[in-house]
């Protein structure tokens, strides 16, 4: 075990170099980024908290307030079996370092232990910030004994290894059908999408408090039916069954054991067969074609977007997600938009609250937020390269802009015909969300240009946990977020003003940010 844990030590400050503060170069940079990091995680928790008192609510009404722990670990199990199938080829198989680690004087079961460590310590960021606040609401609302405080804080340490052991099984079967074919990341994009989508799908079923809690206790007894080890889990915390709670501990704890001693045997096997490439025969010498500087970049930044799985569905979701809602809507009455929102006259506020939310949504994807990080160790390919920055940080903002427009551009016009809108809310409701797919693009590269992440072994630590990914994505709840709280405090002559005067503010604030780049671009990236 001790190996273990130096192993993981080893590529958790690989992973994470901002923790190790007193090797660091630059402490000031690192402070600021573990800063964002905590407030990432305190407004996550956050959210959990008001979702567990909403659910709180409606579960005491109906005398079932029991289901909410239940029901919050069959949503932290589900959440990190979609999202940990995922980081599976390039955490637990497929990583960079694959060389360097195997070359150590150590067994392949030591590896595998320690790289699904790894994937244990990410996860139980998130599960501590789901879970922790939930057992706190439960605990204010039920009253339970100190007993349940003790047993559900040492579980939660236990909780995030079945479903992790999952995901990898399920990982590395989807890794190795891919891995021959040509367009092996296809499958993992399709699935996360269908896998998204189901979720969404769901939560439109509910349209009421009665509903809601009859949908968590489905949930929990779905959970309890088809992993026993749930059923342990709440005989422990709830009823303090104190031999299903060690008979959870103990399943869980040994699981990881056995399966690092299996998937050890095979470990190099897997990864040989999950590195493999498809080739063909087929090969013919061509004309050589040569484009502009602009296109050759901008080709670049689509190959590199496009055949990184991760980046591609953390990046569009929300563009996925805004363009299903707005078909949904389509397909709705007014009364019943009402009924599911549970809002009187809510249908014809739509009409004003569409830009915002769309807005809001386009906020999400923060593609330039990362382009800078994922260059990586070839960062000095584009800083000697005789192009002018201008040109490499126009080609990623243009790209940026080429992925969120249309969709934009198709979503709003369905909006305008649903919601059947006037010329000028029309307007409006295509120009806000295209000004905020220029903001977000621009402000994207200003952030990353501050606070890039270049040494990494992992492009999911890029993509997901780096400061200038969750400051790209989270900054949008500020700029889309506070103007949409003020259309429910002016009066309703003054709307249209309050719209296009966000418009114009946007517009104000992307060209100052695009007027820092021109001028700064070029100092920004040899600093790299």
């Amino acid at each position: 075990m001790r190996q273990v844990w130096t192993l993981t030590r080893m590529q958790l400050g690989s992973a994470f170099e901002f923790l190790n503060m007193k090797r660091s170069k630059n402490l000031k940079k690192n402070i600021s980024v573990t800063t964002v990091l905590v407030l990432g995680f305190l407004l996550f928790a956050f959210l959990s908290g008001t979702y567990s008192f909403i659910m709180g609510m409606a579960l005491k009404s109906m005398n079932e307030l029991e289901v909410l722990p239940g029901l919050f670990m069959a949503v932290t199990c589900l959440m990190i079996l979609i999202t940990s199938i995922y980081k599976v080829k390039g955490v637990l198989f497929g990583f960079r370092d694959y060389d360097i680690v195997m070359s150590l004087p150590v067994k392949s079961w030591v590896v595998v232990a320690s790289r699904l460590m790894l994937l244990y310590l990410i996860n139980m960021v998130f599960v501590a910030a789901l879970l922790v606040p939930n057992y706190i609401i439960y605990g204010i609302m039920a009253k339970p004994s100190p007993a349940f405080y003790v047993l559900s804080m040492i579980s939660l340490l236990f909780i995030p290894i079945i479903p992790i052991i999952i995901a990898s099984i399920l990982g590395v079967i989807i890794a190795v059908i891919s891995a021959g074919f040509k367009y092996g990341n296809a499958i993992h994009t399709i699935m996360m999408f269908v896998g998204t989508l189901l979720i969404v799908v769901f939560s439109f079923q509910m349209q009421s408090e009665s509903q809601i809690a009859e949908f968590g206790t489905l949930i929990r007894d779905q959970m309890v039916k088809v992993y026993p080890l749930a059923g342990w889990y709440l005989k422990g915390i709830i009823q303090y069954d104190l031999l299903s709670y060690a008979a959870f501990l103990a399943v869980s704890f040994l699981a990881m054991i056995v399966f690092s001693f299996i998937v050890g045997r095979y470990f190099k096997w897997m990864n040989t067969v999950m590195s493999a490439k498809k080739t063909t025969s087929k090969y013919q010498v061509k004309e050589l074609k040569k484009s502009g500087q602009l296109k050759a970049l901008y080709q670049k930044e689509a190959k590199r977007y496009f055949s990184c799985t991760i980046y591609l569905l953390n990046t569009s979701m929300g563009l996925v997600l805004m363009l299903f809602g707005v078909i949904a809507m389509m397909f709705f009455k007014s009364e019943q938009i009402e009924q599911m929102l549970n809002i009187p006259e809510a249908a014809g506020m739509l009409k004003e609250m569409v830009p915002y939310v769309m807005s809001l949504m386009v906020g999400l994807v923060a593609i330039t937020a990362s382009s800078i990080s994922l260059e990586g160790k070839n960062i000095w390919i584009l800083k000697s390269a005789p192009v002018a920055a201008k040109t490499i940080l126009g080609a990623k903002i243009i790209f940026s802009l080429s992925i969120t427009v249309p969709v934009c551009i198709i979503t709003s016009l369905l909006a305008g015909f649903g919601l059947k809108m006037g010329a000028l809310d029309l307007l409006l409701t295509i120009a806000l969300p295209i000004s905020y797919c220029y903001l977000t693009a621009v402000f994207g590269l200003v952030i990353n240009l501050k606070l890039p992440m270049l040494e990494w072994k992992n492009e999911t630590v890029v993509v997901k946990q780096s400061a200038a990914s969750m400051i790209g994505s989270l900054s949008s709840f500020l700029t889309a977020g506070i103007p949409l709280a003020l259309l429910f405090t002016v009066a309703s002559n003054n709307v249209m003003a309050l719209g296009y005067g966000t418009l114009a503010v946007v517009l104000l604030l992307s060209g100052f940010l695009q007027g820092y780049l021109n001028k700064n671009g070029a100092k920004l990236i040899a600093r790299l």
